[in-house]
């Protein structure tokens, strides 16, 4: 994830998946363009080759979403007593 939603102030979720075409590719666009008809999603796909040569998870600032869901599962647990179960 990156943008102006980690900021708190994005009208969209910015997402940037990286990973090898093929099959398994088609499959995560197609069930993402389903989500993004009830999410406000803008999705930029990179061979890691690219992300690599452009650097583009450091300049722009990218968080894994799996580095994202474990501080907001400590946020709420902290702050709201709330005991989040991973799954």
């Amino acid at each position: 994830m990156f943008g102006s939603t980690l900021e708190g102030v994005g009208n969209d979720i910015d997402l940037l998946i990286v990973g090898l075409g093929g099959a398994p590719l088609k499959i995560l666009k197609e069930e993402l363009r389903v989500a993004g008809h009830m999410l406000p999603l803008d999705i930029l796909y990179m061979l890691p080759i690219e992300a690599l040569e452009t650097n583009f998870v450091k300049r722009a600032g990218c968080i894994s979403l799996v580095q994202l869901s474990k501080s907001n599962s400590e946020l709420l647990s902290d702050d709201n007593k709330v005991h989040v179960t991973k799954i």
